[in-house]
């Protein structure tokens, strides 16, 4: 074996990120330009340039990342100049439909013509309302009115002398009822007969006055009928007369209005309305809502409705652009149905009934970024009923469609289908990774609706002058918080919290969110210690403050290590025990704790009994490593013979569930120390996985690990010689505290870092690693005792065989030996 030192043991510089102070050259951050563009995000800003300049179908795109990253920041950004080089799209407005109301139609018009034409057409209406009974009351309409009324009282009159004069002829009187009926009543000497005297009269007189009767009625009949029609035509005629005259005001007025916009859909419904006005004069009476029906609107929070007149005529502009300089950009932060895709309000009549039209639906900001972009979160979506569905027809279709959906309306207002309007928009959603792979997997459509992914990293790369870059971020917070500047020192305290959250040294996090909140706090502690500006010891109150609001338990975890509790040692050696160490997660807030890993072996066959395993408390990725250990084992001690074993491994006061590879070194070398007879240090915890070759791999959460185990010993009392054994893959992950550099400093604390098994073996127990054939090694001496295990079981069996008894039943007899196959066991060798 190599003489030189195996094990290298970290120094301080080893565990901090290296801070280029020479950036730093100002006093305070409010001397630099705050930090207006996105840096460390290559990837997701080509995939934003390729989605965004991709107009086809399906080209929407999935910002995927982790909260705090920065996604909106850098989506604003973006579409603020990319928004501006698009023209602007035009307005959209709904008007009455007069073939079928229960459609309105959509027309697109210039951007903000829309506005106009609904300014024109009430302003047209109101004038047509004063000045067409205005025009009835002229002298020309009154004459033409009276004209009328003169000939056909005329002709009405003639007929009525001519019946007349043919029932004098009959010696009849024509009297008209006041009922409109006309009775004919025998005269006697130019008078009206009496009732006595028609009595009087003989029957053949009788039967001839009634035949002159019936012969009289029927032309009187007729004469009726014919005044009937005189009316009739009356009044055709002073309608086709008020026609005529109100059309002179309305067919200019629309003519006007007509050539002031362009499109022929409009320009067709405006011939439409032209007609609509003439025919229905009658609209342009002013009508009153009733009291009962304003207060039963207001009740219930629903619009009072309007004026009749508007619902025929009037322009519900339902997408306004006059605004805009360019494409729309509409960030929903509420993107429930209602707020999406818009809805229609419903109002009460006057005889309480509830109902709805066209001038009441209302743009949800899908229809308000048509032509634009629409960004936002798909998580708070996929929450809101019936919205994911939606969602995907209409991006599928390219076009917006009204449905009648109010989950929460009190009472279901009409079945109004407006016309479709065309979409042209660009989707930009926010989720994490997760819901991004679950939605390739179980949604088909997913892929053909979203095909550009813009993936975050959660650190950021390719950037100079970090320690640059913090600062100037710390100086764009300010723009939006009342908060001091930060000299070079506090923000070289923040670069280095950025670097240990990215969790490798040469990073910053990504995760921008949490850095705002700790300028904040340190901002705030600086304040309150009258501080003009911010230094490091602000920055560092505002870590240990933020740690003690969440570390309860991890506090009271160490108590019980510390007085017995939890049973742990942290000085001496003992065979068969090890100090392993796991995170504990609890939200916003993880702690390492050390845990205590010992392990049993006996004479046997039984194999490596995982405790956790059999007791369901372990997860998937940990029974691995256990099988992974287990291939360990026969690559180094069963090439030349078969091994036997019977062994339980555990992690000692430990009753929730066990995940993960990060204990398999340390429950390695507790099984060979409790094989070999051999002990191990308990000051030195150690952390790492292990392969079947031997090689230690990188573990997660070493920071917390190595800080836990820290906190411990302090708590019980340093004695020097504790430490952390770590995978030397992972030094590069290492930044800890400045208590815990100190200590490293002061010779208080360790940490080492090993790259396989052997190096492990030798700082632990205190030896020569060696190999199977080196004496006095220490796989030496765990070979040695695989063989005596080996031979105790041969005896045994020896034994068994003498005395004719079958420990179990042979193959001959068909059945199959219920024992599970050990390291290194021959297959014909069935005791072993």
């Amino acid at each position: 074996m190599d003489e030189k030192k195996i094990t290298n043991e970290l120094g301080p510089e080893d565990t901090q990120p290296q801070i280029q102070f020479s950036l730093l050259n100002f006093d305070s951050t409010d001397e630099l330009t705050p930090l207006d563009e996105i840096t460390g995000q290559p990837r997701a800003i080509k995939a934003l340039e390729v989605g965004l300049g991709i107009r086809d179908f399906g080209y929407n795109i999935y910002m995927s990342g982790m909260s705090g990253m920065g996604r909106m920041a850098l989506v604003k950004q973006v579409l603020k100049t990319r928004s501006l080089q698009d023209k602007i799209p035009p307005d959209w407005i709904y008007v009455n439909n007069f073939d079928d109301a229960d459609v309105p139609l959509s027309i697109s018009m210039k951007p903000g013509t829309g506005k106009e034409l609904r300014k024109d057409m009430e302003e047209l209406t109101e004038r047509l309302r004063e000045e067409v009974p205005r025009a009835f009351r002229q002298e020309d309409f009154t004459k033409e009115k009276q004209r009328l009324n003169m000939h056909y009282e005329n002709q009405g009159r003639e007929a009525f002398l001519k019946l007349e004069q043919i029932a004098n002829q009959k010696n009849l009187l024509v009297q008209e009822m006041a009922d409109g009926r006309i009775i004919m009543i025998p005269k006697k000497d130019d008078r009206p007969m009496s009732p006595d005297e028609f009595e009087a009269l003989s029957k053949e007189q009788k039967d001839v006055i009634s035949k002159d009767q019936e012969e009289v009625g029927q032309i009187a009949n007729t004469v009726l009928n014919q005044q009937a029609e005189f009316s009739q035509k009356l009044r055709d005629d002073v309608r086709q007369i008020e026609r005529d005259f109100a059309s002179k005001l309305i067919s200019p007025a629309i003519d006007k209005i007509s050539g002031k916009y362009e499109g022929e859909k409009l320009h067709n419904w405006l011939e439409k309305v032209k007609y609509h006005m003439v025919d229905n004069l009658q609209n342009f009476r002013e009508k009153e809502a009733s009291q009962q029906q304003m207060a039963m609107n207001a009740m219930l929070g629903i619009p009072s409705p309007p004026e009749e007149i508007l619902e025929l005529y009037g322009i519900n502009v339902v997408v306004d652009n006059s605004e805009l300089k360019g494409a729309p950009v509409i960030f929903e932060e509420s993107p429930n149905y209602k707020n999406l895709f818009g809805t229609i309000y419903g109002f009460f009549d006057r005889s309480g009934h509830l109902f709805t039209n066209y001038m009441n639906i209302r743009a949800g900001s899908i229809l308000k970024a048509n032509g634009g972009y629409i960004v936002f979160n798909l998580v708070d979506a996929l929450m809101e009923p019936l919205v994911w569905k939606e969602l995907k027809r209409t991006i599928r279709s390219c076009e917006h469609q009204y449905q009648m959906y109010d989950p929460f309306g009190v009472f279901a207002t009409s079945s109004l289908r407006p016309e479709p309007i065309p979409l042209n928009i660009k989707l930009i959603v926010v989720g994490n990774p997760l819901l991004y792979h679950l939605f390739q997997f179980y949604d088909e459509d997913f892929s053909e609706i979203f095909k550009v992914k813009a993936d975050f990293a959660s650190e950021l790369d390719g950037i100079e002058q970090p320690e640059l870059i913090i600062a100037r971020f710390i100086r764009k917070l300010k723009e939006t918080n009342e908060l001091l500047g930060f000299d070079p020192g506090a923000v070289a305290e923040l670069c280095t919290i950025s670097t240990r959250i990215s969790g490798e040294k040469g990073k910053l996090t990504a995760e921008m969110s949490k850095l705002a909140d700790i300028v904040r706090e340190a901002s705030f502690w600086a304040k309150q210690d009258n501080s003009s500006i911010v230094r490091t010891q602000h920055v560092q109150k505002a870590i240990d403050e933020k740690i003690y609001r969440s570390n309860l338990i991890a506090e009271r975890l160490r108590e019980y290590i510390a007085n017995g509790t939890l049973l742990m040692n942290v000085e001496g050696n003992v065979t068969g025990q090890i100090n392993g160490l796991s995170v504990v997660q609890l939200g916003d807030y993880s702690f390492g704790r050390p845990t205590r890993v010992t392990a049993s072996i006996g004479v046997g066959t039984a194999g490596i009994i995982n405790i956790e395993r059999e007791s369901r408390l372990s997860g998937s990725s940990y029974d691995k490593a256990m099988m992974i250990l287990e291939g360990y084992l026969r690559n180094i001690y069963a090439t030349q013979h078969p091994i036997a074993l019977s062994a339980s491994i555990t992690m000692e006061q430990s009753y929730g569930m066990i995940e993960g590879d990060s204990a398999t070194i340390a429950e390695l070398l507790c099984l060979l120390s409790a094989i070999a007879g051999i002990p191990l240090r308990q000051d030195i915890a150690i952390t790492g996985s292990v392969n079947q070759r031997g090689e230690i791999q990188a573990v997660g959460g070493i920071i917390q690990k190595v800080e836990g185990f820290f906190d411990v010993c302090k708590m019980i009392g340093l004695s020097g010689e504790q430490g952390v054994c770590i995978p030397q893959s992972n030094v590069r992950n290492l930044i800890l505290r400045h208590d815990v550099v100190n200590a490293i400093r002061e010779k208080k604390f360790h940490i080492w870092s090993v790259s396989n098994v052997n190096e492990a073996i030798e700082l632990l127990a205190g030896m020569k690693s060696g190999s199977i054939d080196e004496v006095d090694s220490f796989h030496y001496v765990v070979d040695r005792r695989f063989k005596t295990i080996l031979n105790n079981l041969k005896e045994q069996k020896a034994y068994l065989i003498e005395r004719e008894i079958t420990p179990y039943p042979s193959a001959g007899q068909g059945t199959r030996d219920p024992r599970p196959r050990l390291p290194g066991e021959d297959k014909d060798y069935r005791t072993v």
